[in-house]
């Protein structure tokens, strides 16, 4: 069997060619915005988990008594146009968000978990909360008394055991 000259062929390959560009070029900015929801969606997952496991740590804190302390190493750093804009732990004594962590998105959005069961007075050095806006850092949680009254201090830093 032989193969029969066909001229036409090569004069409609350029065409070919610029219709699977064109349509290539129309699919890329559909799977860059997919990858892009990707990145955000893993962002938000990564950052809820570890709003959760700060509050976990809080909640074993409490329930061990003065003198526990435990330290996490975290990381809110983000690929995608959703990120970290700051975290916010407690606040001072009486305060509405006194038992709360809060991480407010670059969008203005809030993840937060509140640390109730049992209810923890969450405070930085200075009584009132902390705010932390370095994406990634070492969280020190530490249970406390003051006279008679408990409170767990939380602190950003660089700890080695």
């Amino acid at each position: 069997m032989r193969l029969r000259n066909d001229a036409s062929a090569l004069e409609s390959l350029p065409l070919k060619l610029v219709i699977v560009a064109a349509v290539a070029g129309l699919s890329i900015i559909p799977a860059a915005d997919a990858l892009e929801s990707m990145r955000n969606k893993d962002f938000v997952g990564r950052a809820q988990l570890q709003i959760e496991q700060i509050a976990h740590a809080v909640q074993v804190v409490a329930m061990e008594g003065p003198g526990s302390v435990r330290t996490l190493s975290l990381d809110f750093s983000s690929e995608g146009s959703v990120g970290f804009f700051r975290l916010s732990l407690g606040d001072s004594e009486g305060g509405a968000a006194m038992n709360c962590v809060a991480l407010k998105l670059n969008t203005g959005a809030y993840l937060t978990s509140m640390v109730d069961d049992p209810p923890a007075w969450l405070r930085g050095y200075a009584g009132d909360g902390l705010d932390v806006f370095n994406p990634v850092f070492e969280l020190r949680i530490e249970n406390l008394l003051d006279g008679e009254s408990g409170y767990i201090l939380v602190e950003e830093g660089q700890w080695t055991s």
